[in-house]
């Protein structure tokens, strides 16, 4: 089975921050990030891992593998929350 791709933010790259936002792009490919607003604004030190190694590394977001494309999953103060993304 060929590994799906994953972007990711710098922080949750280096696991200083958890996946609080988890996104199913309509291309089908996958991005997880810490949901803060302090990244680069052309978001070039984002990294391309394999989704596997997020979901090991952060379990509850297997839950979320089976999210059709253009949709999201956003961690609330009310646990998370799925809903469509707007490409």
């Amino acid at each position: 089975m060929t590994e799906q791709l994953c972007v990711v933010c710098p922080h949750v790259f280096a696991n200083e921050r958890p996946v609080r936002v988890f996104i199913h792009h309509y291309d089908e490919s996958w991005q997880a990030v810490c949901g803060e607003q302090d990244h680069k604004d052309d978001c070039s030190d984002f990294r391309l891992v394999g989704l596997n190694h997020i979901t090991e590394r952060q379990p509850e977001l297997q839950q979320f593998e089976a999210m059709t494309t253009s949709m999201m999953a956003e961690h609330t103060l009310a646990g998370w929350r799925v809903s469509g993304f707007d490409e």
